[in-house]
């Protein structure tokens, strides 16, 4: 077995060869004997296995009788497993891969007996485990894909091929990913962050249980190792918040959607071990289901002052009405002669108090700064709309060392402005600074696209209109490619749904983004190409889309054959529409359904215990839906999106469809 980070030797390696290709095990190239018909086509894996131990292993394999073929990539030191992520993505990414989970590292099953062989032989940082579509023809573009991969590396000098971001830089793109609805960004990017080493364990445990709350992904949370390691911490708020929601909705919700409020207290009082420690200490609660939960610990410690406090924390937040009816009722006798509650876990006041005084105070990168985006302060005050302009200005004026700072508030920006609240001014000045500071990872592209869609619907002059579109399409030749499909779409669709109010800008930019998507269409998957095709016409500009004939129709088979319930969840009533017009047309036996609820009801529980499939844009969603809707289907039924626009839904919509009912 070869020590994580340790170059392997040829000896060492030839050994995992031997096993991984011998004859029972794998019909790649059986015992790699020379007379195998197919032998050249493993080859060059092995050759560049033995010979170029500085690049990542690719390894085939194929086991006809379950006619299954995988290609396994292993890497051996910690901080080449990101950068491997992104070649991945870029040789193979969603033309050649299965699903886009693919391009995240994959915990091997010693009951596989390729992957058993695997985890004896080596001791790898990750390995990742990808696979095509079922036809001949599929899997070989995969193999020629990754063997290209392979080839660009190995030409390379044998040099160390990992540059690292900054930790800050990476938390600000985090934030950004997650606020924009990057389920597989922010994965990879809070892999990236632990590859780094910039942050500790506890750190570390609370961005993970932030994403994982967002997801609605109560069960994993409640699972999380070392839990009580976490909690004795002393976490930030919103960690602490998400503890208690999980909690909520994976152990009490039922009951109390019920009436059975006696079950959820005996149910609480059995499971909820930690519920004190978290309520301790300066906490300002804001979801009604942390709150029910800080209800009925004070109902189960019989404790008048927690009772009182929480009573007018709902008050205060005017979500009284929004605890379940037992609840409630408990709640308003047992406080019915104590109208002042006890203060007990509010918290010192901050001093930022709004979004003017956070943006100034950036350019002294003070702690304040730091402790309203960690407890997420700004949930307590007016949106940035009702000083839209102000902000701006600011954003604007900042010096250079501040307004690289900026974008670690980009995501509680777009969370602060929700859907419904245009801040056109402020969200072009974000967009702007992405701009000038290079910001085209995955996750800051995401909140680029978000960011366009708020200024887009601020309504902007033709001048403002037109400079910012000018703008995004003087820098796009820098990002835009086949594997950032998606995102290319989702920014033409937000320009294609909003106001226009610059013909020709609007369709300069469209050109800009969809012309090396066209140029480039071989690579595109075929779900990115049906919706690119939608949006040329739209636009008016005439682009080829060359796609291989017999996999669109295979495809279009598939997607037309699919009789599925299928429920879309995003509290953009826009996209959503848009979407279930383009499933009509492309998946006419799929039966569309819609939700925007930002809360659990009975009707939207119908609808998920009714759905093959629940695609889910997380992008401003609460935990009161996203949880609910976790807690009531199957995880294996639920695909989330990474983005939040037409296009990425759409694409993943097609593609979950193809993968479960193809």
């Amino acid at each position: 077995m070869t020590e994580t980070g340790v170059a392997r030797t040829p000896e060492a390696t030839r050994r995992l060869l031997e096993a991984f290709f011998a004859a029972p095990v794998n019909d790649a190239w059986p015992d790699m004997a020379e007379a195998y018909e197919w032998a050249d086509r493993t080859r060059p894996f092995v050759d560049n296995a033995l010979n170029r131990p500085d690049v990542p292993l690719v390894l085939p394999a194929l086991k006809k009788s379950m006619d299954r073929f995988t290609i396994y990539v292993v890497v051996d030191k910690r901080e080449d497993v990101v950068l491997t992520s992104e070649l991945i993505k870029a040789f193979a990414g969603p033309s050649h891969l299965v699903q886009a989970s693919m391009e995240r590292p994959a915990p091997l099953d010693p009951a596989v007996e390729v992957e058993r062989i695997l985890l004896e032989a080596t001791s790898a940082a990750a390995v990742f485990r990808l696979g095509a579509g079922p036809v001949s023809k599929q899997r070989a573009r995969l193999t020629d894909a990754l063997r290209l991969m392979q080839e660009v590396l190995a030409r390379r000098p044998a040099r160390s091929w990992h540059v690292a971001k900054p930790a800050g830089r990476l938390l600000a793109e985090f934030d950004a990913a997650l606020a924009a609805g990057g389920e597989a960004s922010s994965a990879a990017i809070l892999d990236q962050l632990r590859e780094t080493g910039g942050l500790d364990a506890s750190n570390l445990a609370y961005l993970t249980i932030k994403r994982l709350n967002r997801l609605g992904k109560d069960a994993e949370i409640q699972a999380y190792p070392r839990l009580s390691d976490v909690i004795r911490q002393e976490p930030p708020t919103p960690v602490r918040e998400a503890l208690l929601e999980s909690l909520y909705f994976s152990a009490i919700e039922e009951y109390l959607a019920a009436g059975d409020l006696d079950s959820a207290i005996e149910v609480l009082s059995e499971t909820g071990t930690h519920v004190q420690e978290l309520l301790n200490g300066p906490l300002r609660l804001r979801s009604t289901s942390a709150l029910t939960i800080a209800v009925l610990a004070g109902i189960i410690g019989d404790d008048h002052d927690l009772l009182g406090h929480t009573r007018d924390q709902l008050h205060s937040l005017q979500q009284l009405e929004e605890l379940p009816e037992a609840v409630r009722a408990e709640l308003l006798n047992r406080t019915a002669d104590n109208s002042d509650g006890a203060v007990i876990a509010a918290g010192t006041q901050p001093t930022i108090s709004s979004w003017a005084e956070l943006v100034a105070a950036l350019s002294d990168d003070s702690p304040a700064v730091r402790n309203v985006l960690l407890e997420s302060s700004w949930q307590d005050w007016p949106s940035p709309a009702e000083d839209d302009e102000k902000i701006a200005g600011l954003l604007d004026g900042l010096r250079d060392d501040s307004a690289e700072q900026i974008w670690s508030a980009v995501g509680a920006f777009l969370d602060a402005i929700g859907y419904d609240d245009p801040a056109g001014h402020s969200a072009e000045a974000f967009i702007l600074n992405a701009l000038t500071y290079s910001r085209f990872h995955p996750g800051d592209l995401l909140a680029i696209q978000a960011l366009l869609g708020v200024a887009l619907r601020g309504a902007p002059s033709a001048d403002r209109y037109s400079r910012l579109l000018r703008e995004i399409g003087s820098e796009s030749d820098r990002w835009v490619a086949p594997e950032r499909a998606s995102t290319a779409l989702d920014i033409v669709d937000s320009l294609v749904m909003a106001a226009c109010a610059d013909e020709a800008a609007r369709q300069q930019l469209g050109y800009r983004l969809l012309t090396p998507l066209s140029r480039h269409s071989e690579r595109l998957d075929t779900a990115d190409i049906a919706f690119a095709r939608v949006l040329d016409d739209e636009l008016k500009l005439g682009l080829p889309w060359q796609t291989d004939q017999n996999d669109e129709k295979t495809d279009s088979e598939t997607w037309f054959a699919a009789e599925v319930n299928v429920l879309l969840y995003s509290l953009d009533a826009k996209v959503l529409g848009r979407v279930t017009e383009q499933l009509r047309s492309i998946a006419p036996n799929a039966r569309v359904t819609t939700s925007s609820d930002h809360v659990g009801s009975p009707r939207l529980r119908q609808w998920v215990q009714h759905a093959d499939l629940v695609v889910l844009i997380t992008r401003c969603a609460t935990h009161a839906a996203t949880g609910f809707i976790s807690n009531h289907t199957s995880r294996e039924k639920i695909a989330y999106v990474d983005g939040s626009g037409s296009a990425s839904l759409l694409r993943t919509t097609l593609t979950e469809l193809k993968k479960r009912f193809g």
